[in-house]
């Protein structure tokens, strides 16, 4: 495990003189996005095992609730998400139309160990770029990203980013320019060195 740690750091600075590590999403910006490159970035520790979910159920059904209004009006809004210490669900909109139709408060109830628990949550607005239709699109596409480079391991929209994310396994620059060119600020690339493509039977 240390001498893992010790190569990525050793990758880390071999691809980006002076990568940006983000403490709160646990991102490490080993290239950032330019006009004509998109961006890289790394996960060392995957924050999902380290974070705790004691009373995040109210804001798991919030976020459902948000969840359906995103598909519904698509073009509007883009994919909410919750963030952690303390829970907030976060509702991004892209369109004066979808930042009124993200307003709202969302409530309802849910049964919790034989009793009805009720929640409301104000959804947190935040603007964003890239709507849920563009995204889900792009993430959907039959000969899209996946594509582009036989060390692609997987996509799927990661709604914090509001991209599209192509996670891969090895990366060059000419991929990053490709993506660019192609999809815009509608994607970014997530480098996992030590990750294996699933292999068919």
């Amino acid at each position: 495990m240390r001498l893992r740690l010790i190569f990525t750091l050793f990758a880390l600075y071999a691809v980006a003189a002076a990568p940006t590590f983000f403490p709160g999403d646990g991102r490490v910006i080993v290239q950032p996005a330019t006009d004509d490159a998109v961006e890289v970035y790394f996960t060392p520790v995957n924050l999902v095992l380290l974070k705790s979910y004691e009373g995040i159920e109210p804001f798991n059904r919030a976020l459902e609730i948000a969840q359906q209004r995103a598909e519904t009006y698509s073009h509007d809004l883009a994919p909410p998400y919750i963030l952690h210490e303390p829970y907030r669900l976060v509702a991004p909109y892209v369109t004066a139309r979808g930042r009124e139709l993200a307003t709202p408060p969302i409530s309802g109830a849910y049964w919790s160990s034989g009793k009805s628990v009720r929640f409301r949550i104000v959804p947190r607005l935040r603007l964003a770029e890239n709507s849920q239709a563009e995204l889900k699109t792009l993430a959907e596409m039959d000969v899209g990203p996946l594509e582009e480079t036989e060390s692609s391991l997987s996509i799927g929209i990661e709604p914090e980013l509001n991209r599209v994310v192509l996670r891969v396994n090895a990366f060059d620059q000419d991929l990053r320019h490709r993506l660019a060119r192609q999809y815009g600020g509608l994607i970014a690339v997530q480098w996992e060195p030590f990750a294996q493509r699933a292999q068919l039977d």
